[in-house]
């Protein structure tokens, strides 16, 4: 049975992109260690600091160490998420090198999805590694997941939810066909969409009118909404609700995409524009 031109490229890339990221074996580590314990720690000391303050024992329904289970299952969860340090797309456009794909025969987004995939097998077995040492190390402080299903449902909120990242992330580097401002922007937008998606704050610490709107994006549903049903604080029958709101984010993001990728490499100038 033949495979898609398109299809064995997205596998080729994939494979190429998995051997890449775990080239430097001891780098790797370290980055994802520090990406998934360092910041949440210091986040940690941060609300307990909060709290002292506050002399409070719950703060937005949640004492202190549901306060730190949620963080902790946060930024577990965000290690899931595609970020915007994987595409390197703006680059490619102010250094010239995308005029190749105007001659050979392959899309510029099936790369990056390549990378998504790549990002998507290593990062949920880092997960998986984080969570089984989590469990075993800090049984009374790491988030356990309610139920099987409630993991399985977070997870597939992460991976969709990760896909519109990408799609963002892919989008915002477009825009260097006619900014020079691109890596301000992508730095800019990831601030929003950790705060939106309750990373920085949880949403019950925030008024309750923003809280609910902020519900009905995809950022609430890659990270925080899982979060929430792993916690056992939302039912998993939510998750539904949630890949509803990350399909009509992709259904609106994925044609934005292409059109402005096709308008952008049309006016395309190469190096030096």
């Amino acid at each position: 049975m033949a495979v898609h031109p398109q299809v064995a490229l997205l596998l080729q890339a994939t494979l190429y992109e998995l051997k890449k990221v775990t080239a430097w074996r001891m780098g790797f580590f370290v980055r994802e260690i520090a990406r998934a314990l360092l910041r949440p720690l210091l986040t940690i000391f941060m609300f307990q600091a909060v709290f002292a303050a506050q002399g409070a024992t719950e703060l937005g329904g949640r004492d202190l160490d549901g306060t730190v289970r949620y963080l902790i299952a946060v930024a577990w969860i965000e290690g899931l998420i595609f970020h915007d340090r994987m595409l390197d797309l703006a680059e490619q456009i102010f250094q010239g090198y995308v005029t190749k794909y105007l001659v050979m025969p392959m899309r510029c987004f099936t790369l990056a999805l390549a990378r998504y995939v790549q990002f998507s097998i290593t990062q949920t077995g880092v997960a998986a590694l984080l969570g089984i040492g989590g469990a075993l190390l800090l049984p009374g402080v790491w988030p356990l997941p309610v139920a099987p299903e409630a993991l399985l449902a977070a997870l597939v909120l992460a991976l969709a939810g990760s896909y519109c990242f990408l799609l963002l992330y892919f989008l915002l580097n477009s825009i260097a066909f006619w900014l020079e401002v691109v890596w301000t922007l992508l730095v800019m937008t990831r601030f929003v969409t950790m705060f939106l998606a309750g990373v920085m704050l949880p949403l019950s610490w925030m008024p309750e009118p923003l809280a609910r709107a902020l519900e009905y994006g995809f950022p609430y549903w890659s990270i925080a909404g899982p979060a929430e049903i792993l916690l056992g604080e939302r039912p998993v029958s939510d998750v539904w609700t949630g890949l509803a709101v990350i399909g009509v984010s992709i259904t609106v993001l994925e044609p934005l995409r292409r059109v402005v990728w096709k308008r952008g490499l049309a006016r395309y100038g190469g190096s030096g524009m």
